[in-house]
């Protein structure tokens, strides 16, 4: 019984995991001119798909929050990026035997095979363009993954960046 309330504690926990981490300069006018550019431009530098997808999501949701994408004289610049990290994932089950006599002991056990996996998080910052300093940054907990196919790869990218953009412009009272 012990071992089932301390299980379903842990997957409570769990689902309160905020899917997005955001911060952001209390000091800032969040109300200023609405023209963005993104940091770094196209500069003809080829953009991966999983780049692409995440700069046209951002993109539909800013100028859905009334902001329009300019070439020059941007009051903010949005600035991405998916840091990469390597979590590693075990399977199977390991079993031990051990007998000790005198605390000589002999132990065995069967290897846990495991892999390791590359994913990657969203991090979305909102730059102040006249002073250069980060106003507004969000991280998301949720991860893509290379195993994802191309349709779970939009879908993720849409539902993380709009949750992202929920909190953006900030309100001081969440």
């Amino acid at each position: 019984m012990r071992l089932l309330i301390m299980v379903v504690g842990c997957l409570m926990l769990v689902g309160c995991a905020a899917p997005v981490l955001y911060d952001f300069d209390e000091n800032a006018n969040f109300l200023q001119d609405r023209k963005f550019e993104f940091e770094g431009g196209q500069n003809g530098e080829t953009q991966s798909l999983d780049r692409s997808r995440i700069h046209q999501a951002i993109l539909s949701q800013l100028i859905s929050k009334g902001y329009t994408e300019v070439d020059t004289n941007a009051s903010l610049r949005v600035r991405y990026r998916i840091e990469e990290e390597i979590r590693i994932e075990s399977t199977g089950v390991s079993y031990g035997v051990g007998m000790s006599r005198n605390h000589l002991g002999v132990g065995m056990h069967t290897p846990v095979r495991s892999r390791e996996i590359k994913e990657g998080k969203l991090v979305v910052e909102m730059v102040a363009a006249s002073d250069n300093r980060v106003i507004w940054r969000a991280v998301s907990q949720k991860r893509l993954t290379e195993q994802m196919n191309p349709d779970k790869r939009i879908a993720l990218v849409n539902e993380i960046v709009s949750e992202m953009f929920s909190y953006y412009p900030p309100q001081k009272n969440r």
